[in-house]
């Protein structure tokens, strides 16, 4: 796609801001700057050593104070420099290591941060004229693998300073590798080269492997800045001057009008036209957040005049009805002092405008283009190195481990563990980045611990104690046999949990069962048999009536068991006053009677009346009916007088 731009005046006054640079004195001494709030520690040093290891703070400042000393002329050129420890510079006002300039007071060895960090470096004092963690790195100088976080700078009245960055203010012929920058950078009081980065670049300074996600701020001032994401202003390139693989994440708010805004750099600007200029390459801005009084001066990558841009990437600002420009290439004419966009250029040959960093495609073209030593990896958001811990994912797989366990049915467990659980849930929090691994591997084992301190809740006895009151509410002596409700009672084992709830509810059938087979003792019929044995050995035909006798009897019910005993022992009772309650048949007695001799017979030989057929007289038989009747009345007369007794 080729794009045409039109810059506003502050090419003009960039230039200008250029002219005024080149007649800067280099040589010149700077203000001796405050000192660091604190002690400043130089014992660790020595002359003859190549090799020195910081700690803390204090040996930090010392050295910028070794550097910055009126009368050294050390810029550790040859020696290496490393940090062994994160360090919190607490706010107090910072003095940069290397307060001169590009032939002098400079660091010029190798500082290796080993991946450490410094938080809170701060520097407000209008006195400083260098104001991030180094001032001036030069003539072959190197910082490499530190990390610059919660920096706040700013400028303040009187202060005199052109260059403005987070980790260096001025990188001249040096290499700045593998680093980064957060926090704010601000210029308040205009003709600053400002950068999230460094500052300024010149010459064959490289910049690679780097990011910042600082806020850069330039406010409305007299004259303008000129403000770039990694470096503010790039002049003098030599062939070797290269910005590659680095990415802007943080903001950019320019106030003033003119001022030259870039994602990556503001300007390039080389005295001579034969200069090759900066070099830029894989490199990308994914925020949108860069604002300016005239968006017309914004560009996503850099405006540059020779140094050729590839294989860049920028966003594509939605809200904004025209996209700025990504890459302008500018056209200079120093003898009328302008500078305008080459009406030419295609832009389209610096990169291609992305909505989705994390798209796979950007990442492998990331890694293909990539400078020698530069891996990128995937980010929470989009590409970064693998070396940049905050802006990498934390790895979540011991998490998601941790919670494959834990069990489908909590309603198993007691409400306290559950809740245990619950609360390690809770704590999780999603999208922490690598460095931050120790608080996701610590909620893994918080899981994990809940996990493993789940406890069942109890099984419920309910129906075994039901089975078991019941039981004990039984009489064994009633029973044939209680043994089986014994040992189903001796069976039962307390204590298990809900799991084995089949198991207990097990015990409770088995009592019931036991219960439910128990056989009554037969009753005692003894006294039943010996009251029939008695009945039946009456002669019924002596009583006067039998028949209660023999109803009682025929009452009798075999088999019963030993709970109705008294139904049995009431038969035997029943029988026993049956007898009881016989009347016995009265005995008649034999009649004996006397004959007086004059009713002695008389043989029929004595007389000779006539026969009649009945030789016999009726007089004896009259007597004994007599007789007979005579007793009957005694009888019922000795019956009756009985009764009534």
């Amino acid at each position: 796609m080729k794009t045409k731009r039109t810059k506003g005046k502050f090419l003009s006054l960039l230039l200008a801001a250029v002219m005024a640079f080149c007649l800067f004195p280099f040589a010149a001494a700077a203000e001796t700057p405050d000192g660091w709030d604190g002690t400043a520690d130089t014992s660790w040093y020595n002359g003859t050593d190549t090799e020195f290891h910081l700690s803390t703070a204090e040996q930090l400042a010392g050295l910028a104070a070794l550097v910055n000393a009126p009368d050294s002329s050390d810029t550790f050129a040859g020696k290496t420099v490393y940090l062994e420890a994160d360090l919190d510079l607490s706010g107090h006002e910072w003095v940069s290591i290397g307060d001169g300039n590009n032939v002098g007071r400079y660091f010029g060895g190798v500082f290796d941060g080993q991946n450490h960090s410094i938080s809170h470096l701060t520097s407000t004092a209008s006195p400083n004229y260098y104001h991030g963690l180094f001032g001036v790195v030069s003539q072959g100088g190197t910082v490499k693998n530190i990390g610059v976080t919660d920096a706040y700078i700013t400028t303040g009245a009187g202060d005199t300073s052109l260059r403005l960055g987070v980790l260096a203010d001025w990188a001249n012929a040096a290499s700045i590798l593998n680093s980064y920058t957060t926090g704010t950078v601000m210029s308040t009081t205009g003709d600053k080269l400002l950068g999230g980065l460094v500052g300024q670049c010149t010459a064959g300074t490289q910049i690679t492997g780097c990011y910042s996600t600082a806020a850069v701020v330039s406010q409305k001032a007299d004259s303008c800045d000129t403000v770039g994401g990694i470096t503010g202003q790039w002049e003098n390139a030599t062939a070797d001057a290269l910005i590659s693989d680095c990415w802007f994440g943080g903001s950019i708010s320019c106030e003033y009008d003119d001022t030259a805004v870039g994602g990556i750099m503001g300007a390039n600007f080389d005295f001579d036209d034969d200069q090759p200029g900066v070099t830029i390459r894989n490199c990308f801005v994914s925020t949108t957040d860069i604002t300016c009084a005239n968006p017309d001066n914004i560009t996503w990558i850099a405006a540059v005049v020779n140094g050729p841009v590839s294989d860049c990437y920028w966003p594509v600002n939605t809200a904004l009805p025209t996209q700025p420009a990504a890459v302008v290439k500018l056209v200079v004419d120093w003898d009328a002092g302008t500078a305008d966009p080459d009406p030419a250029f295609d832009q389209s040959v610096c990169g291609i405008p992305v909505e989705n960093f994390q798209a796979p495609e950007i990442l492998d073209s990331l890694n293909a283009n990539a400078a020698p030593g530069v891996i990128w990896v995937a980010g929470l958001t989009h590409p970064t190195f693998s070396h940049d811990d905050p802006h990498i994912p934390a790895d979540y797989s011991a998490v998601e481990a941790a919670r494959s366990k834990i069990p489908s049915d909590l309603t198993l467990y007691t409400d306290a563990t559950v809740s245990q659980l619950h609360e390690a849930l809770n704590n999780i929090t999603e999208g922490l980045t690598k460095d931050r691994q120790s608080e996701v591997t610590a909620m893994a084992a918080a899981i994990e611990t809940a996990v493993s301190g789940l406890i069942y809740k109890g099984a419920d006895y309910s129906a075994v104690d039901a089975a078991a009151e019941k039981a004990n509410a039984l009489n064994p002596q009633e029973y044939k046999d209680f043994s089986a409700v014994e040992a189903a009672l001796s069976a039962v084992i307390r204590g298990k949990d809900i799991t084995e709830q089949a198991a207990v509810n097990a015990y409770a059938a088995a009592i019931e069962d036991a219960i439910t087979a128990l056989e009554y003792k037969d009753a005692d019929y003894s006294a039943v048999d010996a009251a029939v044995k008695k009945a039946n050995a009456l002669n019924k035909n002596d009583y006067k009536d039998f028949t209660a006798v023999e109803n009682a009897l025929k009452a009798v019910v075999p088999g019963k068991n030993i709970t109705e005993q008294n139904a049995v022992d009431a038969m035997a009772k029943a029988i026993e006053a049956a007898i009881s309650g016989l009347v016995k048949k009265t005995a008649v007695a034999p009649v004996t009677v006397t004959l007086s001799p004059s009713q002695k017979p008389v043989s029929a030989q004595t007389t000779k009346s006539p026969s009649t057929g009945d030789s016999n007289s009726p007089i004896p038989w009259l007597i004994l009916l007599a007789a007979a009747a005579c007793a009957l009345a005694c009888t019922a007369v000795y019956a009756k007088k009985r009764k009534a007794k």
